[in-house]
């Protein structure tokens, strides 16, 4: 089983960050790599259940999704090579917040998983999460 972590410290409360990606149809945080993410059906973007379609080539669903815990869990239903559905199965990927209370900052985990024979996913998955957690980060520079 396929596994990645990543991990930054972001130079703000965690409450400014989490109030900035709580909405699971707004990636307009990670203009790097994030080109559109858009709905699938009429939930509300906190609803387990949801769907985005990110950059038309992920499909994500909504499994978990909690305030009092900062944390974001989806799975992945579609993606391009090497993470298709023809390659790989139950990916999960967990994004989750934590205080850094004596410095007013926030540490930003995001780990994925899934199920595959196969290592491809890994570098690549990386290379986007690393991506996404420095865009995230970038929005709170002073």
């Amino acid at each position: 089983m396929p596994r990645i972590y990543n991990s930054i410290v972001i130079g703000a409360p965690v409450d400014k960050v989490w109030g900035r990606i709580r909405d699971f149809y707004d990636m307009s945080w990670a203009p790097t790599l994030v080109e559109s993410c858009v709905a699938v059906g009429d939930d509300p973007p906190t609803t387990v259940g949801t769907k985005r379609l990110i950059n038309n080539a992920f499909l994500d669903r909504l499994i978990t999704f909690s305030d009092k815990e900062y944390r974001v869990v989806y799975e992945m239903e579609d993606g391009p090579s090497p993470m298709s559905p023809d390659e790989i199965s139950n990916y999960a990927g967990d994004l989750r917040l934590y205080p850094i209370t004596d410095e007013g900052k926030t540490f930003a985990g995001w780990t994925a998983s899934w199920d595959s024979t196969s290592t491809d996913g890994v570098d690549f998955m990386n290379e986007i999460y690393a991506s996404l957690l420095k865009d995230l980060a970038a929005e709170f520079k002073t």
